[in-house]
């Protein structure tokens, strides 16, 4: 069992579920808006909050399978429980953080920024302490 990388995998999954029903909420607002529910399936029809969400999702998904791989590597060579725990905490509140900062304003980039940085750390830290294994 790797509890650690059980625990981030569902909290990034409700992150997930979060992300993609905000994406289908606006959707729906729009082509409500509009009386045809079939305009927004694929595009994001110029709406400015629809892009963001899209790529505040788009950005997760690029992320977070990555992180959750190491994160299992780490859990299965050994690597210290408290580490694991910090490191997922850290990528977790960086997803958060990079998401409400998509969300919030786009003209006010430090919740992004803040996320993107927690990213960047924990891929590289992970890597780092992966290639510990290896030597």
């Amino acid at each position: 069992m790797l509890p650690i990388t059980f625990g981030l995998a569902i909290a990034l999954s409700l992150i997930m579920l979060t992300l993609t029903l905000l994406v289908s909420a606006r959707r729906v607002t729009l082509g409500l808006a509009q009386g045809d529910m079939t305009l927004y399936p694929y595009q994001d029809g110029g709406d400015e909050q629809l892009k963001r969400r899209i790529r505040a999702f788009g950005n997760f998904v690029e992320y977070t399978p990555m992180v959750v791989i190491l994160v299992g590597l780490m859990e299965w060579s050994g690597t210290q429980t408290v580490f694991l725990f910090w490191i997922s905490v850290a990528f977790v509140l960086g997803r958060i953080s990079h998401a409400l900062g998509m969300f919030i304003n786009p003209h006010f980039p430090l919740p992004r920024i803040m996320g993107m940085t927690a990213t960047y750390v924990v891929l590289v830290t992970a890597a780092y302490e992966l290639t510990s294994v290896l030597v």
